[in-house]
């Protein structure tokens, strides 16, 4: 099953997923929300010391197409970050949306 951010009720399943995909370690006392937008930060390519708003309104976000890869041992599918290039072909895969592998 993959990870679902939007119904992860749990900041130490939240805290897991980021250090596993990125390396990161997570503040646990910030709000469970807070701590959502920084790996949906992450997910999306972004650095976490950068708001979100400035993120979204950045040229080079506007221009970017999206590419997904899995997690082979997870099944998770997220959006593929330059971070993840060391782990691509060991544990992670280009894949569609949906998991489907390219």
């Amino acid at each position: 099953m993959a990870f679902d951010l939007e119904t992860c009720r749990n900041k130490d399943e939240l805290e897991s997923f980021a250090r596993q995909m990125f390396n990161v370690e997570l503040d646990k006392r910030r709000k469970l929300d807070e701590l959502k937008d920084e790996v949906r930060l992450l997910m999306n390519g972004g650095d976490p010391l950068v708001k979100p708003e400035e993120a979204a309104t950045s040229p080079i976000a506007a221009n970017k197409t999206l590419q997904f890869v899995l997690n082979k041992n997870t099944n998770s599918v997220f959006i593929y970050n330059p971070r993840l290039k060391k782990r691509m072909g060991v544990d992670l895969e280009f894949c569609d949306q949906q998991g489907n592998r390219l």
